[in-house]
């Protein structure tokens, strides 16, 4: 081990109660940012997947000059979507109203057509089916929970539903589903797309083209390739249809990194406090050091490796400090019927605020380090 990284250790140990003092206070300005990032990472994630983790990220519609909103070769669209590696699934509906009336009561539901299988992909019916079985082919569609409650419908029933024009059909439920959305529990319908053609007299057509990407937060982006693509429709994404939650996601990160710098920077006074008061401590034995030939940058060195201790060894004691502390919430807050969302530590988020501590501490050394540099020996051993 180099002299230099011996007398820094030396140094620590002597002042032990300094040396602690100062780990401590960088493992609670650790353990406070990786708090943090757990809680409004986890925040920030549940928003999201309640907002956009079963729903369409980008929609191709027909253009504004079509007042039929009916999608031509809708077909061919998919292929094309199909072999896009930024698009994970795509599928096309038909979209209409309907009215549902029994028991002298009626409402108006929205009748969505769809291949089921596509459909899945986005709205994950087969995993949220609470009755019957994820079946729309001949006549059997499919429905919300909070519709079967509200008409006391069952699967295995049949429903009849008025269209625009007067006609009445006949359906039968194949099973009930909760897609976690009042809205859409108590007003869709899902039926086979092929079925809601020939009801809406739009054979050969879509509605609209909803699909997932592989990165959500580059909707707009993809939209806008998307949109060059096909000229003639018109592409949607999904943050332009919800800028306040991105307004407010982006309002929580920048509270956030605020706090992170703050506290990064009362770590690095403190570290550079502690080795300033250091240095006029230890100016005896530096003297000391530089008569029997100890350059000056070596001496510099010296306390610069201490402000990297500092900072690293800091920084791990207060990743495992946060990782209790979020334990602590998280049982602390069982008892209210949890989170609702989870509290990870990730990889990432420990190698960062690993790395900035460090580099905090190192940093913080420097003038410490110049100053101990500049020392003249004969002066400081005569002052002694």
């Amino acid at each position: 081990m180099p002299y230099e990284w011996k007398i820094a250790m030396r140094f620590l140990t002597d002042g032990k109660a300094q040396t602690f003092f100062i780990l401590l206070g960088i493992a609670v300005g650790v353990a406070v940012q990786i708090f943090l990032n757990s809680i409004i990472t986890g925040v920030q994630e549940n928003l999201l997947d309640n907002t956009i983790g079963t729903s369409s990220h980008i929609t191709v519609l027909s253009s504004d000059s079509d007042s039929r909103n009916r999608i031509g070769e809708y077909t061919k669209v998919l292929e094309r979507l199909d072999i896009d590696p930024d698009i994970i699934t795509a599928s096309a509906s038909v979209d209409g109203n309907a009215f549902l009336k029994r028991a002298e009561k009626d409402t108006s539901l929205i009748v969505k057509g769809i291949e089921l299988e596509r459909a899945d992909s986005i709205y994950q019916i087969k995993d949220r089916m609470v009755s019957g079985n994820a079946q729309i082919s001949a006549n059997q569609v499919l429905i919300g929970k909070d519709l079967a409650s509200e008409y006391d419908i069952e699967s295995g029933e049949a429903i009849n539903l008025t269209l625009a024009g007067g006609s009445i059909q006949s359906f039968i439920v194949g099973g009930i589903f909760d897609l976690e959305s009042a809205g859409i529990n108590g007003s869709w319908i899902f039926m086979d797309i092929t079925r809601a053609q020939k009801l809406y007299n739009l054979s050969g057509y879509a509605s609209r083209i909803e699909m997932q990407i592989t990165t959500p937060f580059e909707a707009d982006i993809k939209a806008q390739q998307l949109g060059r693509a096909f000229p003639d429709l018109k592409v949607e994404n999904w943050k332009g249809q919800n800028a306040q939650l991105l307004s407010a996601l982006s309002s929580q990160s920048s509270s956030s990194y605020t706090i992170q710098v703050f506290v990064l920077i009362a770590i690095a006074l403190g570290i550079s406090s502690v080795l300033a008061v250091s240095v006029v401590q230890k100016s005896k034995q530096i003297g000391i050091l530089k008569a029997m030939g100890v350059t000056g940058k070596s001496a510099s060195k010296i306390f610069i490796i201490q402000g990297t201790l500092l900072g690293f060894a800091g920084a791990v004691a207060g990743i495992g400090l946060g990782a209790l502390l979020l334990e602590a919430f998280r049982i602390g807050t069982s008892g209210g019927g949890g989170l609702g969302f989870a509290l990870t530590i990730k990889p990432v988020n420990i190698i960062i605020v690993l790395a900035v501590a460090t580099f905090a501490g190192m940093a913080a050394s420097f003038v410490p380090a110049r100053n101990s540099e500049k020392l003249n020996p004969m002066e400081v051993i005569r002052n002694g």
